[in-house]
């Protein structure tokens, strides 16, 4: 009896700590495609020479060049933990406005700029900032 008891309370306490590291790990896994798709972007718009659009969607992020939206280049689907809670485009402030979350990436290697904020229920969240000119990604992570 005393075994089984100890072995509760064990886990009462271990359950909750690899629940939050899957959680962490889910916001990483996030991230890292966050900050993946928008370098295939701008690879793929200085290779094709023609402007790509990221899309930011409530779950998923959609990357589309030219005007051929019905295929695009890639999608990426977020957990379903994760969700996009601030999004600012860095140079077409007008863009927000009608609630669209889009960045253009041109075939100079510039685009738009973007400030995208991924957050958890609890208090986990990143930040991922790309540079409008460079075309560099820095994340900034908050609340492991």
């Amino acid at each position: 009896m005393l075994v089984v008891v100890i072995t509760l309370i064990a886990a009462g306490i271990v359950i909750p700590k690899f629940s939050g590291t899957f959680k962490s790990s889910q916001m990483t896994d996030a991230t890292r495609s966050t900050v993946r798709i928008a370098r295939y972007a701008r690879s793929l718009a200085i290779l094709k020479q023609e402007v790509c659009t990221l899309s930011f969607e409530s779950n998923r992020l959609m990357l589309v060049c030219g005007t051929n939206r019905a295929n695009p280049e890639a999608s990426r689907k977020l957990p379903d933990d994760i969700n996009i809670s601030s999004f600012e485009n860095l140079v077409d402030e007008d863009k927000n406005s009608d609630g669209s979350r889009t960045v253009r990436f041109y075939p100079t290697g510039m685009n738009d700029g973007f400030n995208v904020t991924l957050g958890t229920d609890g208090n986990r969240r990143a930040t991922v900032v790309c540079d409008p000119i460079s075309g560099k990604i820095t994340v900034l992570e908050e609340g492991r």
